[in-house]
């Protein structure tokens, strides 16, 4: 009968006042002649082939018309009250087989739920995160991670440096896990590495076997040990001993496959620590002497041209280079000096000009 499937309330109103006419005409004549023929209409009236389509079309959406073998025609024209009782049970039928369906799929998901809630719940409690609150608790995680280290520890140190006796506390740390065969990588703030009591640390633990390097800028200060511990600063806990420090403690195989991604990158564009007796400058960035028209900025200079591009405040760019914002506003004015700009804007535009921002 057309399978309706919902859609009899606007059934009628698919169609234009004209052909709703030529139904009722045609519903008309098959009523009054069951023998009749599509000619009549096609022919006598004048209709179109179209135009009868559709008409036929309506009254087989409505169930005034259904298929029969007996006529000549091949349709039977039904009364509206069995015509609506027809359409009304296919309806019930066709909710009824949407009902089915649902309670199937209902029954299909609660069995999905059973089987696979289980094996998402053990890989969910592989992930574990403690957060430490304190020095003191701070640095048993330090020295738990570091016993704990069969393979590598991996390490990033953005910020200013760190006082003497944490360092001294970090670098006897070290050399146990080095003396065990542990392989030690660990990039620097450059601007940190020049502090005395840093530098002189920087040289013993290269000294002792660990690869160290600097960087004028780093995104986060990060601990990873092997392939599925890594410690990460937290926020300052107001109110807490130690100044609030506090850090996460993470133990998941995929979490930390993200940070060494992340110590990767910054590993890839750091420069080897200087070792010679000239260590502790101004890391590849200080100030600029002379006119020499071949130029080229490096070192903080150039991190310090990326930061202006991207509009970064003096406050901001100090933080990222670990300097004082008078430093920045020095280092930016032997940038507009160096290339005869007037102001931060005009040594963006030329940087851009020489192509020193391309890369």
């Amino acid at each position: 009968m057309g399978g309706a499937g919902g859609r009899l309330p606007t059934a009628v109103g698919e169609f234009c006042v004209d052909a709703r006419a030529r139904a009722q005409d045609l519903y008309r004549t098959a009523l009054d002649d069951a023998g009749w023929r599509p000619e009549v209409l096609t022919g006598d009236r004048g209709w179109t082939g179209t135009e009868f389509a559709d008409a036929l079309h309506l009254l087989s959406r409505l169930g005034l018309f259904v298929p029969s073998s007996d006529t000549r025609s091949g349709w039977t024209a039904l009364a509206p009250d069995t015509a609506l009782r027809n359409l009304l049970l296919e309806e019930e039928q066709h909710t009824g087989a949407l009902l089915a369906a649902v309670q199937q799929t209902r029954s299909a998901l609660a069995q999905v739920v059973a089987d696979f809630q289980p094996v998402h719940a053990r890989e969910l409690s592989s992930v574990q995160m403690e957060v430490v609150t304190g020095a003191a608790n701070v640095s048993a995680a330090l020295e738990d991670a570091s016993q704990r280290a069969e393979g590598e520890v991996l390490s990033l140190h953005p910020g200013r440096a760190l006082p003497a006796g944490m360092v001294e506390a970090g670098l006897e740390r070290d050399r146990l896990a080095l003396g065990r065969g542990v392989r030690i990588r660990t990039v620097h703030l450059a601007s940190a590495a020049a502090v005395p009591h840093m530098t002189a640390y920087l040289r013993r633990l290269n000294a002792a076997g660990a690869q160290v390097r600097t960087a004028h800028t780093l995104p986060l200060r990060l601990i990873v040990v092997d392939h599925s511990l890594a410690i990460v600063p937290a926020p300052p806990v107001e109110g807490a001993e130690g100044g609030g420090l506090a850090a996460v403690v993470l133990r998941s195989e995929t979490l930390v496959g993200v940070l060494r991604g992340i110590f990767e990158h910054c590993w890839a564009g750091s420069a080897v620590l200087d070792t010679g007796p000239a260590a502790g400058g101004s890391g590849g960035g200080g100030t600029v002497a002379g006119a020499d028209s071949d130029w080229q900025p490096t070192g903080r200079h150039r991190e310090l041209l990326r930061m202006l591009a991207g509009g970064l405040t003096d406050e901001a760019m100090a933080r990222k280079l670990g300097v004082s914002e008078r430093t920045v506003r020095r280092l930016v004015s032997e940038l507009t000096e160096r290339l005869g700009a007037a102001s931060r804007f005009q040594a963006g535009v030329c940087a851009v000009r020489l192509g020193w921002l391309d890369d």
